[in-house]
Order: C-alpha cells, then sequence, then structure tokens
C-alpha cells in the first residue's frame, strides 16, 4: 500500500493584502461590530396585520366553544403555570396567515387579528374579515360587520356551458381512449 502525501495547496482565493477593502470577507470581529443592538420593544419578525375585529365578551366556556366551532380555533385560555404572553387563541387561515385572537386594552374587551407574511389577495382577505366579523358577531351583537365585495361579472362566460361542454369532454374522452 502506497500513500502519497500531497502538499497543503492554498486556496485559489485567498484575501490578501493587495485586494481592495470592499472585496475582502468581513471577518468575525467586523461582523460583530455590525450587529444591530436589540430594542426595546419586541418585534413580530414582519408579521402585517391585515384587519382587527374588536368586540366585548366575559369569554366563557361557551364563548370560547362558538369561536372554536366557528372558525376552527385553537385555545389555551387558561394556562396552567402562569399567564402566557402567546395569543390565547390562532387559527391557520393560509400557509403565510394567521387569525389571532388577542386581549384588548380593557378587561373583556377582546381583538380577532388578521395576520400575514404573505401576500394574500384581497377577496381573501375580505372573506377571512367577513368570517371573523360573523364570529365576533355571534358573542357581541354591536359588531360593524364590513360589506360585502361586489363580484365582477363579465358579459361573456369564461367556460363552455351546456352542450359546447358536453361536446368537449367527450372529445377529451375520446382522445384518451384512443377511439378517435
Amino acid at each position: 500500500m502506497n500513500a502519497t502525501v500531497s502538499p497543503v495547496a492554498a486556496p485559489k482565493h485567498s484575501p490578501s493584502g493587495r485586494e481592495p477593502a470592499a472585496r475582502r470577507k468581513p471577518t468575525s470581529r467586523a461582523r460583530a461590530a455590525h450587529v444591530p443592538a436589540p430594542t426595546a420593544t419586541p418585534q413580530r419578525s414582519g408579521a402585517t396585520t391585515l384587519f382587527a375585529v374588536s368586540f366585548a365578551s366575559a369569554m366563557s366556556d361557551a364563548d370560547i366553544a362558538v369561536l372554536a366551532s366557528t372558525l376552527g380555533l385553537v385555545t389555551h385560555m387558561h394556562p396552567k403555570l402562569h399567564d402566557s404572553p402567546t395569543s390565547p387563541g390562532v387559527v391557520r387561515l393560509d400557509f403565510y396567515s394567521g387569525l389571532f385572537l388577542t386581549r384588548g386594552p380593557f378587561e373583556g374587551q377582546w381583538v380577532l387579528e388578521g395576520r400575514t407574511w404573505g401576500h394574500p389577495s384581497p377577496s381573501t382577505v375580505h372573506d377571512w374579515h367577513l368570517s371573523a366579523a360573523a364570529a365576533a358577531l355571534q358573542l357581541d351583537p354591536t359588531v360593524a360587520v364590513p360589506k360585502r365585495l361586489a363580484v365582477a361579472t363579465s358579459g361573456s362566460s369564461t367556460r363552455p356551458v351546456g352542450r359546447a361542454a358536453n361536446k368537449r369532454l367527450a372529445r377529451i374522452g375520446c382522445r384518451i381512449l384512443g377511439r378517435e
């Protein structure tokens, strides 16, 4: 068995004193100097609040059951060890969005907040807003419900209807089965 030892090769693009400072990678000491100082108020890591529905409720077990069944809200209203700073309830709306139940500024005040980290369409956001308002309306009759968006319809159909649709599907079926 023969073993060959090769000399240690220098990296192809090693930093040298001849390179301009802008092209050199910063050292760990330089990176530590550029770390921003933590802020006093915690941030929600880029979430955008889409809407907020305020309502008043004593939030009894029956009220929690109404929200859970209407919205599919996952709740943890009674923490075992201490008051938790997290949201007492949450439901996932899509991959990047959620509906959060938060405590309001006064005792008995609650807010359903729609937050996103993505870019949902305005019509989808409006539907979520309507659902949240409808659920809050069951607990507090003074909740303002937003108006439905007007559906814009064009003069022509975007999909074939009636006999045209059946003929088209029949042709596709024949092609698939190899009868044509």
